[in-house]
């Protein structure tokens, strides 16, 4: 707040209009969804995470990325898009469409909000700095492209790999006048949107029924449109438990486990949870 001259009535006024955006009819994409991954991204970085950024204005940024990830969500999928041939997906060539959208909006509020209503949250940067604040966000938001989630993961492991597991070995950042954010930072988000089986209980089974009753209305109306039903989205066929242990064993584990080798609290903070959290779903819960 005080790095940037940003008020916090300004600051409030633009959080207030970032969770208008958020669909109160969606089980799991809401405004608690964004509020959820902020506070977890923003736990990451105080765990050790933020010594990755290059700048304040990068951890500002990832930040406010959290809170506007998914503005603008009606509660459907990119491949329910895709394969409705929605506008979105028309506007965006079937292309992280939904990532695409959220970055929009984000930036249409940042740069096109009306004077009166106060929420110039960049108003105390250069005009450098906002376009920078801008591509960044962008930068981050698209990083939650699920589709792209296990070639971003073996693109952190092999950079690990070759640059071993020190705090200074493994800053590879693609920081490039000031457009292109830490790749460390990116995969915080990225993390951080895919952690509710990490939270304690009874968080992580809440988060659990929510996103299975956004994924199920989105079979219902895949069948009723004649579209391929997407994985986990047909209520009669999935299995909520079976669904969870593969989310965590293939997708999540595997996450945490990689960000532990450059954020080390997480091994003491977050794995354990992770792994409670398998034995309750692998015990029939």
């Amino acid at each position: 707040v005080e790095e940037f001259n940003l008020k916090p009535e300004v600051l409030c006024n633009f959080l207030r209009a970032v969770e208008s955006d958020y669909s109160k009819e969606n089980a799991y994409h809401n405004s608690v969804h964004a509020a959820d991954v902020a506070q977890t991204t923003f736990a990451l970085l105080r765990m050790g995470g933020d010594k990755y950024a290059t700048t304040p204005l990068e951890t500002f940024s990832i930040i406010c990325a959290a809170f506007c990830h998914d503005m603008g969500h009606e509660g459907k999928s990119n491949a329910y898009h895709v394969n409705s041939k929605s506008d979105l997906a028309v506007i965006y060539n079937g292309v992280s469409v939904l990532e695409n959208m959220h970055a929009a909006r984000a930036c249409r509020l940042l740069t096109s909000a009306p004077a009166d209503m106060n929420l110039d949250i960049l108003a105390g940067l250069s005009a450098q700095q906002q376009e920078s604040f801008r591509a960044l966000i962008t930068q981050a938001i698209l990083w939650t492209d699920m589709s792209h989630h296990f070639s971003k993961l073996a693109h952190i492991k092999s950079k690990i790999s070759t640059h071993g597991r020190t705090a200074e070995a493994v800053k590879f950042y693609q920081n490039i006048e000031g457009r292109s954010m830490s790749t460390v930072l990116l995969f915080i988000l990225h993390v951080a949107d895919i952690s509710n089986p990490a939270k304690p209980a009874p968080i992580f089974v809440e988060w659990c029924e929510r996103s299975l009753n956004e994924f199920y209305e989105q079979g219902d109306a895949e069948k009723k449109a004649g579209l391929p039903v997407s994985p986990m989205c047909d209520r009669e066929l999935t299995v909520k438990s079976d669904s969870q242990i593969g989310f965590i064993k293939y997708v999540v584990r595997p996450s945490f486990v990689t960000l532990s080798d450059l954020v080390p609290n997480v091994v003491d903070v977050i794995l354990p949870l992770l792994e409670s959290n398998l034995q309750y779903w692998e015990e029939g819960q």
